[in-house]
């Protein structure tokens, strides 16, 4: 199995984003964020702003972290064990759904720091935005979207863990991912790029984690209990 990084769909699908970016950056965030201002007290804009949190990085490792309880105790108990390989199959889901989150995030808050561009409010406050690299404070830099490289990572990770559920896990992550332009907190650029961050986490780890054979799709494994 090669690395999916160096193949070509995911080349092509970098180089429309990085081309989606820059052409976003220069010609398309700010009007289209001065577009969807008069639009943040509808009604629209509401239900947006009520599931935007949803994206939250520590409601996902919380999902993640109680899956890992939740084998352990199995696998522990009397009542409800798991077999050996149906434990091996759900630590390795679920570490993989931390560890894929835990990179697309760490790197987006080093690009954070490293671009420094300016949040969209600057752009009503002060009158512009623009790019302070190396800032320190990275509440104020926008790009990438810590929010949607969130949801993105954890809804594709879920996907692939649970695929009957993948289309919920994908209408999910696009609802969110699409609420951080719609409230205002991210242009669009933004949004794209913790997209890509998020897609190129997931496909590397599962590379890595189905390397030798074992795929991360629990449906595949089914729990065994006593008499089963």
């Amino acid at each position: 199995m090669t690395n999916p990084l160096t193949r070509m769909p995911f080349l092509i699908y970098t180089a429309v984003t990085a081309a989606a970016i820059a052409g976003l950056m220069l010609w398309g965030d700010e009007p289209l964020m001065r577009l969807l201002r008069p639009e943040r007290n509808t009604p629209t804009v509401e239900f947006f702003a009520a599931i935007t949190d949803f994206a939250n990085g520590v409601l996902w490792y919380s999902v993640a972290l109680t899956g890992l309880a939740v084998a352990v105790t199995r696998y522990r108990s009397q009542q409800l064990p798991l077999s050996a390989a149906a434990f091996t199959a759900r630590k390795r889901a679920w570490i993989f759904m931390i560890v894929a989150m835990a990179t697309s995030g760490i790197i987006g808050v080093a690009l954070k720091f490293v671009i420094g561009r300016d949040r969209p409010r600057f752009l009503f406050e002060d009158g512009g935005a623009s790019f302070h690299p190396f800032r320190l404070n990275t509440g104020d830099s926008t790009f990438p979207s810590g929010h949607a490289q969130s949801i993105c990572s954890a809804m594709l990770a879920l996907a692939l863990i649970y695929p009957p559920l993948r289309p919920v896990f994908l209408v999910t992550a696009a609802l969110i991912a699409a609420s951080r332009v719609i409230i205002g907190a991210h242009y669009a650029s933004d949004v794209l790029g913790g997209i890509w961050l998020a897609v190129a986490a997931v496909l590397y780890w599962r590379y890595r984690f189905e390397a030798n054979g074992q795929k991360l799709d629990l449906t595949l494994v089914r729990a065994q209990t006593p008499g089963t």
